[in-house]
């Protein structure tokens, strides 16, 4: 089942009824059967890697929280010296760590073997192949769904445990809600189990807005997905499948063409799930937020996917920041170089560790790990030139507030993006990402001819077709806009939409629904289903 079939839909529309008529005492449980429901039909045989992570993590959290309680009790119930104090929460410490790694061997090392097995072996095949023997050995697993997504959920949920953030779960059908609630089961977002826990035990009465709201939310993203980005797929796909036989202009527009293409697709799952959800009266968290109006590419990373970027950030980023290692090196550059080297060593190796596991995340190949590195470099050096840069720009008087240096900010940062998408697409690795750049950029041969000559149309996308994308990437562009205009009056486009008369609102509606039938891309041969980062 896929969140653009028919079938998903009359999935849902059952669900919401018996949501809110026979299951209205105990919702939560409908919506355990219904994720149970949604991942057999989606994947029947695949369903036990997802319950080895529920059941696993949930004792091993349950089993951290008694040894936080049996900690707590011992210090009150007797009286301890300062040193005596310490010893004990030492031992406490390392039995904790002890079921924290147990836990991390099993799911981690789950998600490790299904998804990196092949990688690792093809890896150990080729340097055996350079001293003569010939050697091969392949699992060719499939990559159960969503198990990147609900692996870093249970995996923040048990440090979030470990770290005293909040208790642990007592039921466990109630943990493997979270794990398994299928709007987010897909693509995400990443969510936190103290933000989503509450909302899962609250009784939600039917609220005609919120449902309006939660099927308006959903038909956009039907529509960003179904006529915008798989429309864009098109050309795009049709330019990198000759990468080897254009230059110039034609790679230059499958760049942007492609950029705006993932974008759309994943905030158009985004938009599915979040709409269903919002019908449920549960709020899953925005995981973008207009990253192509990001001035530079921190700003970028804080927009995109914001949910995993959180979740690196707190359970990568600060750990190892505040690691010994890493105390270490500071105190040393500090001691040796000063305040400044001991700045930036400080950002360089956890954003290095944060990037290098961002893109192993993405897949096993070198094309992600080339991209994780790629946006390292970008991040790290713009936090080591940061202060430099500055004082340049104030020395040659540059306006950094006005319009035309944020828009020149906000195209860079576009197309600094966009070219790391290139690693993306070139599945033969390193090489042929620097030679599709280098052809992307070549002045010499440019092919402005393809403007005049037709030779632009023969990528998929016919002149009409063609027209027609640019006109959807600046509606989109003009709604986004307005995202961004009625966020700052702490309003959203959909509540200023509700707001409007009865026939401007059906005008609108009718205009979505008959844009999706008429220039929505689907029928035969076409998988509508392939959500480009549903393979991660």
């Amino acid at each position: 089942m896929i969140f653009t079939s028919l079938s998903f839909l009359v999935f849902v529309f059952l669900v919401a009824a018996l949501y809110f008529t026979l299951f209205r005492k105990c919702q939560w449980v409908l919506l355990l059967l219904a994720s149970i429901v949604f991942y057999l039909f989606s994947g029947p045989k695949y369903i036990v890697f997802i319950i080895v992570t529920s059941i696993t993590t949930y004792l091993f959290a349950r089993r951290i929280q008694a040894l936080h309680d049996s900690e707590k009790k011992f210090i009150a119930e007797n009286e301890l010296s300062k040193d005596e104090k310490k010893l004990i929460k030492k031992k406490y410490t390392k039995r904790r760590k002890r079921w924290l790694l147990l836990d991390f061997f099993i799911n981690i090392g789950m998600l490790c073997v299904i998804k990196y097995a092949d990688f690792a072996l093809s890896g150990v095949s080729g340097i055996l192949a350079r001293f003569g023997i010939d050697w091969s050995k392949t699992f060719d697993f499939v990559l159960p769904l969503g198990i990147s997504f609900y692996t870093f959920m249970a995996v923040g949920y048990i440090l979030d445990i470990y770290w005293k953030r909040y208790r642990a779960e007592k039921n466990l059908l109630k943990f493997a809600l979270f794990t398994s609630y299928f709007p987010h089961i897909i693509q995400g977002p990443i969510g936190r189990y103290n933000k989503l826990a509450e909302q899962f035990s609250e009784r939600h009465r039917f609220n005609y807005e919120r449902v309006k709201k939660g099927l308006l939310l959903m038909l956009w993203g039907y529509f960003q997905k179904m006529v915008i980005a798989d429309r864009l797929a098109i050309f795009a796909n049709g330019v990198y499948s000759k990468w080897d036989e254009v230059t110039g202009l034609p790679l230059v527009l499958a760049i942007i063409f492609f950029s705006m293409q993932l974008y759309l697709d994943w905030t158009g799952c985004m938009d599915i799930a979040r709409g269903v959800s919002q019908i449920f009266g549960i709020e899953l968290e925005r995981n973008f937020w207009h990253p192509y109006f990001s001035k530079d590419m921190p700003e970028f990373w804080r927009r995109w996917h914001i949910t995993l970027g959180a979740w690196f950030k707190d359970y990568l980023l600060y750990p190892v920041s505040m690691s010994r290692l890493c105390k270490s090196i500071n105190r040393f550059t500090r001691k040796k170089w000063g305040n400044q080297a001991s700045r930036a060593f400080s950002t360089v190796i956890p954003a290095a560790c944060v990037w290098l596991v961002t893109g192993t995340w993405h897949g096993a190949a070198m094309c992600y790990i080339f991209w994780g590195i790629y946006h390292g470099i970008l991040i790290i050096l713009g936090a080591v030139f940061e202060v430099p840069i500055q004082k340049l720009n104030k020395a040659l008087h540059i306006n950094t507030e006005c319009f035309s240096f944020n828009l020149f900010r906000m195209i860079r940062t576009f197309f600094l993006s966009a070219i790391g998408r290139i690693f993306f697409v070139s599945t033969a690795g390193f090489t042929q990402a620097v030679i599709i750049i280098k052809r992307t950029f070549d002045l010499r041969n440019f092919g402005l001819h393809t403007l005049w000559d037709e030779s632009l149309y023969s990528f998929g996308l016919d002149r009409h077709g063609f027209t027609l994308s640019l006109i959807l990437i600046a509606l989109v562009w003009a709604v986004s806009m307005l995202q961004e205009k009625f966020a700052k009056e702490d309003k959203g486009i959909r509540d200023v939409v509700c707001e409007q008369n009865l026939i401007f609102r059906w005008i609108l509606y009718f205009g979505l629904i008959f844009g999706i039938i008429i220039f929505g891309i689907y029928g035969a041969g076409y998988n509508a289903g392939a959500f480009v980062y549903g393979q991660f």
